[in-house]
């Protein structure tokens, strides 16, 4: 980008880094969150209990299984997307991460407090509740998602 008449513009909005790169036509070579370990991950279940708390969305707990032959670590990743598709706000966000081991066979819990503020926008000069619910994607990256949990009637697919 070049400065105009000594300004440089932002026009990006809320598109800048992986909300950026969800919205294009080429993938990068790692997605936000990829990381490399020497397991395999089952995702085997979400649930989301909300909170009556006005800085806390809910809880999620999430139940993953090292399936492979080596002792393991895994940061479990929950995104947020709306329910329904809004142009004019990113296909998922970063909502909240937990890091867990276990042994191979093993299961894990990682339990992961959203804040409210993630489901929320900027508008009329204060953070308000955005419309149309959302749901709660986790998996390792914000690419590899493996299990859905739809917040507005708390049914799972996956």
């Amino acid at each position: 980008m070049t400065p105009t008449d000594g300004a440089l513009r932002y026009d990006e909005g809320v598109f800048i880094g992986y909300r950026a790169w969800q919205r294009g036509d080429v993938e990068p070579a790692y997605w936000f969150g990829h990381g490399i370990g020497y397991t395999d991950w089952e995702y085997e279940s979400a649930e989301f209990a909300p909170a009556d708390d006005e800085h806390i969305l809910g809880t999620a707990t999430i139940v993953v299984r090292n399936a492979g032959a080596r002792a393991g670590r895994e940061v479990v990743q929950a995104y947020l997307a709306p329910a329904e598709a809004d142009s004019e706000r990113p296909a998922r966000w970063l909502a909240g991460f937990a890091s867990v081991t276990a042994e191979p066979g093993r299961r894990a819990t990682a339990v992961i407090t959203v804040p409210r503020r993630s489901a929320q926008v900027w508008r009329d000069g204060g953070w308000r509740d955005a419309a149309g619910g959302h749901v709660l994607e986790v998996g390792r990256s914000v690419a590899d998602r493996r299990l859905t949990v739809d917040l507005r009637n708390g049914t799972v697919a996956g």
